[in-house]
């Protein structure tokens, strides 16, 4: 008896030992593109010890069955750095939009089966993308974004630097380790694009660990055919010069791509206080950005949150920090870092800032032919997130944590400017506010809030009521805000609600009204009284803001003044010969311009405003044919 369980435990043992023996001696597993992403792939790892490694790959998923795959190959590339043997295999001649199942064999044993999808060729098909960068020191907010990663399953992931503190070996080997999150349950891996940060000692770094396609660590990559070209600049070596030329002449050759997106390491504007400009940046790359349509533009570095509104190098009114709004041909610059690195606040908001804060989070884009839809990720919980549907990467899954600032938690980046003459859809509907007479006059600001402003105040269905959202930068300390309500066209007020001023450089606020009709009729207005700690009151009437619309009066088309001529030119439509009134109201709906234009005939028609004698401002422009809404703009001088 004895005997026999002694022969057990053998026998136990040795198929152990021998299961053991079953499995690879690689770990660290990770993909990427140096050619084309529809045709090649290169495939990364650690070699931890054994020899003779092979890579097996196929169209049809075989399992474990290694001998069963089509196809075989060995390294192309081995690089010995950072405590680590990195074998590179470069795969070519790749079928686009098409999914290879792998796996490696060595003289220990096979890894576990793995599989990627190579990028479509297709201009018309949609395209996921995840981006951000800066994933130092807080492995569990890092773990979480790579955890994201997988369930969310993009097309490819941005990488903007500063994957680890100090660019050591034992730092890289945790990275790695943490990286395997981001490869699925099913055992999908996803390519990752790479920028080098300035944690990253030297561009080998990158070279040694990602197989990047350049050795000074700036390339391009298309994505879609026609579709999508991603430049990944470098900020850690000379912006202009060699770079700068390379850049300026690909994107050159590249005009007729729809769209071109840019990453690198440094903010050029952060938004935080901690960072300084990067003027060199501006000087070398913006005007390229603008020059050759660059629409989109993901930073990293500054370990904060921010979207711009498109903006564009130049100067004159509404221009701050070399830059000014254009939301016709502007570049959006999002980002700033936060995949796991120290945090820091976002207080160095400018005019052209969208929204900003401080959390962990990354980017994700929806491209297709016509635009980006750019979503805000919390990756704080993503233990608690459901997977996308292997088939739709499109789907919001249950569990995951959009950031929703006042301006919306879905950023639209349209590819084709819109047609000046074609009215928004229910132009006419959204406006709220009276027009016609004159609105209640608010008192002048107090000399001790002269430099504060009520940025933004925005009204949007929430349930059956409203929901008022408002920013408001520079607010004096110690101060009270009264939510004024009226429903006879701002004839008379009626305080629906107090709240206590928060006393920072930023501070939003929301309030939710509830006790009002489910339909709310043109004639609902509110405003806004600040009381100042001596006494003073000053009243704030949104104009602009005042639009009954999630997306508010962004919605409206913006004008803003030539600065050579101080002329802004709008554009309508006629469909019946009548007379057109073209009215320009201010900040109280005070008639501050107009045009009288009689018998106009049916067409098209774009004409030209003189706002030079009015003072900067944000104004409403409204067209009338007879007396009858035609068209809005808003306009900022």
């Amino acid at each position: 008896m004895r005997n026999r369980f002694r022969l057990k435990i053998f026998l136990l043992l040795g198929l152990l030992a021998l299961s053991a023996q079953l499995w690879s001696a690689t770990d660290k597993y990770r993909i990427m593109w140096r050619e084309d992403p529809a045709t090649s792939m290169v495939i990364g790892w650690n070699q931890r010890s054994g020899h003779s490694p092979r890579l097996y790959y196929d169209t049809e998923d075989h399992g474990q069955n290694y001998e069963a795959y089509a196809t075989v190959t060995i390294p192309t590339r081995v690089a010995e750095a950072k405590g680590m043997k990195n074998n590179f295999v470069r795969l070519t001649g790749l079928r686009p939009n098409t999914t290879y199942y792998f796996l490696i064999v060595d003289s220990e044993g096979i890894s576990r089966r793995f599989f990627f999808t190579t990028a479509p060729d297709n201009p018309n098909q949609r395209i996921s993308i995840i981006a951000g960068g800066d994933s130092r020191n807080n492995r569990e907010a890092r773990r979480d974004a790579n955890l994201l990663v997988a369930k969310l399953r993009p097309l490819c992931v941005m990488f903007g630097g500063d994957m680890t503190a100090s660019d050591t070996g034992p730092e890289w080997k945790n990275w790695l380790d943490d990286w395997q999150l981001t490869i699925a349950e099913d055992g999908r891996m996803t390519p990752v694009i790479v920028a080098r940060g300035n944690h990253e000692a030297s561009n080998k770094s990158l070279v040694d660990l990602f197989d990047i396609p350049s050795p000074d660590a700036y390339y391009a990559l298309n994505i879609g055919g026609e579709l999508l070209r991603i430049y990944t600049l470098n900020s850690l070596i000379a912006v202009g010069g060699k770079q700068k030329q390379w850049l300026e002449n690909d994107l050159q050759l590249h005009e007729h791509m729809m769209w071109k997106i840019a990453q690198y390491h440094f903010s050029t504007r952060p938004h935080t206080s901690r960072k300084k400009e990067q003027n060199e940046q501006f000087i070398h790359w913006s005007s390229l950005f603008h020059q050759y349509g660059v629409k989109l533009v993901i930073e990293s570095d500054a370990h904060d949150v921010k979207i711009t509104w498109p903006v564009k190098p130049g100067v004159g009114p509404g221009s701050h920090q070399g830059f000014v709004r254009d939301d016709i041909t502007g570049t959006v610059y999002a980002g700033e870092g936060c995949w796991g690195a120290p945090l820091r606040p976002a207080d160095d908001i400018k005019p052209w800032t969208r929204a900003a804060g401080s959390f962990n989070q990354f980017k994700w884009l929806w491209i297709d032919a016509d635009q980006i839809e750019m979503r805000t990720v919390r990756v704080d919980g993503a233990s608690k997130v459901a997977s996308v549907p292997r088939d739709n990467p499109f789907h919001i899954p249950q569990g995951l944590t959009l950031w929703n600032p006042p301006t919306g938690d879905v950023v639209i980046i349209p590819r084709k400017a819109p047609d000046p003459f074609k009215p928004y859809p229910g132009e006419d509907e959204l406006f709220v506010s009276r027009e016609g007479g004159k609105a209640s006059q608010p008192q002048k600001p107090a000399s001790t809030s002269a430099a504060m402003e009520v940025w933004s105040f925005e009204i949007s269905r929430f349930g059956q009521g409203l929901k008022l959202s408002w920013v408001v930068y520079n607010e004096s300390p110690n101060l009270k805000y009264e939510l004024q309500r009226s429903e006879d066209g701002g004839h008379t007020f009626h305080t629906i609600g107090t709240i206590n001023g928060k006393g920072q450089t930023r501070n939003e606020y929301q309030f939710l009204d509830t006790e009002i009709n489910s339909s709310p009729g043109k004639n609902l207005r509110y405003r806004l009284r600040y009381l100042m700690p001596d006494g003073k009151i000053n009243t704030f009437n949104p104009r602009e803001e005042a639009i009954l619309s999630a997306e508010g009066w962004e919605r409206f088309p913006k004008l803003v003044p030539d600065p050579s001529t101080g002329r802004i030119k709008f554009a309508y439509e006629l469909k019946r010969p009548g007379k057109v009134r073209a009215i320009l109201l201010d900040i109280r709906l005070d008639e501050m311009a107009s045009m009288e234009l009689p018998n106009q005939k049916p067409g098209k028609y774009l004409k030209a405003m003189d706002l030079t004698a009015l003072p900067p401002g944000r104004y409403l422009l409204i067209i009338r044919a007879d007396g009858r809404p035609l068209r809005r703009y808003r306009v900022v001088k």
